[in-house]
């Protein structure tokens, strides 16, 4: 890709981070007036500009986005997570004029403890249009995916950029125009994982440079903020890279990095301070869970049958991008990206039996309402770095 193309793209995924970051902040100041709705025309505007400018030159994408949003805008807001979770927040703030009025803990199987930076976007649509309607703020969760997509054309050639498209379709299905927030988790987590490994770990040291680190810090900002499940997947791409670090006897070197990288945490840690000053806690999973369920939950063989069942053995989606993963490596094996994978994958696959041991619910029903969901950042990973090491595979013969 042309180096002024990659720049453009590279700056408009920047931009538009940046404003959704800002339409959060000025939320949390209690900013609900002619700043916020040109906080939000300022968004369309930059993806206009973004498709007029050459509107050959990530053609695919646009065309792609294009059919994602008349989906969305052509069906109405339905499933029990987007109703009574997701626009449900967004609804309160939008009515309220506040992201704090959860700290009534009002309806509390909601989760009032969840972030809501992609809750605050969605309400900012309304705001601009003056009333609520639901589907128009459901296309903010589409929306959200683009600055990702965008990024990712950069960094990947054409031909697998088209295959990555196919792949996220496969792999996140209604999710990109239903209101589903873990595909975002899934491709935000992707894009995470991908900058961490470029910065850290990778030969190529062109997106070692301050511009790319600060996309790199905006991505974990928003992560962190989609769900507390985004928090957990950052916290195990921090991990990941210091365990592999401290084993290249690299940590010294890398620890600047990784500390600017860690104020990333900051906006999710000051919103669970919030939380807990407001006595709003998560009850799906808490301590006193672990010692209730887990180890009683851990000595029966049946749970671990039912875990790997239900996550792996009959869901199709991740048998499919194990076998695309280990075709990937078989051709071209790159040691560092494949541990790097690898650790990320299990410590996530821990993470999970972890959770639904500990889980207040039958164990069976709670994987068989979930885990497609959850598994999509497991499928997109395995895909998205298949490709990747495919595409360095090329780079590598073109050096």
């Amino acid at each position: 890709m042309p180096i002024e193309l990659k720049t453009f793209n590279n700056k408009i995924s920047i931009i538009l981070l940046l404003l959704i970051l800002s339409n959060y902040f000025f939320m949390s100041l209690g900013v609900f007036n002619l700043i916020l709705k040109i906080n939000t025309i300022l968004f369309f505007l930059i993806i206009i500009y973004f498709y007029a400018r050459n509107f050959k030159n990530n053609l695919s994408l646009k065309i792609y986005f294009l059919l994602i949003l008349i989906i969305c805008l052509g069906t109405p807001a339905e499933g029990w997570d987007l109703r009574s979770l997701y626009l449900f927040h967004a609804k309160r703030i939008f009515f309220d004029q506040s992201i704090y009025s959860v700290a009534d803990n009002y309806a509390a199987f909601s989760h009032n403890d969840y972030p809501l930076l992609p809750h605050a976007f969605s309400a900012s649509f309304a705001f601009l249009s003056g009333y609520w309607h639901e589907v128009f703020p459901k296309s903010a969760y589409s929306f959200f995916y683009l600055a990702p997509l965008i990024f990712l054309s950069s960094h990947i050639s054409k031909n697998k950029y088209l295959i990555l498209l196919s792949l996220i379709i496969f792999f996140l299905g209604t999710h990109l125009f239903d209101g589903g927030i873990d595909g975002l988790v899934a491709i935000y987590f992707v894009t995470t994982g991908y900058c961490i490994y470029e910065i850290f770990f990778s030969k190529n040291k062109e997106n070692n440079n301050p511009i790319f680190i600060f996309s790199t810090f905006l991505f974990s900002i928003c992560l962190s903020l989609l769900k507390n499940e985004g928090f957990a997947l950052l916290m195990l791409i921090f991990l990941t890279t210091i365990f592999i670090s401290f084993f290249e006897k690299k940590i010294l070197f890398n620890l600047s990095r990784l500390l600017i990288l860690c104020f990333s945490f900051v906006p999710f840690v000051i919103w669970k301070i919030f939380c807990y000053k407001n006595g709003i806690s998560n009850t799906d999973f808490t301590f006193a869970l672990l010692n209730e369920n887990l180890f009683e939950r851990l000595l029966v063989l049946e749970n671990f049958l039912l875990f790997f069942q239900y996550l792996i053995i009959s869901n199709e989606k991740v048998l499919i991008s194990l076998l695309f993963f280990a075709f990937s490596f078989y051709l071209s094996f790159n040691k560092k990206l494949f541990y790097f994978v690898m650790v990320l994958f299990i410590s996530y696959l821990g993470l999970l039996l972890i959770v639904y041991f500990s889980t207040p619910y039958d164990i069976n029903y709670h994987l068989e309402t979930s885990a497609n969901r959850v598994v999509e950042s497991l499928t997109l990973l395995l895909g998205f770095f298949s490709l990747y090491n495919l595409n360095l595979k090329v780079l590598n013969k073109t050096s």
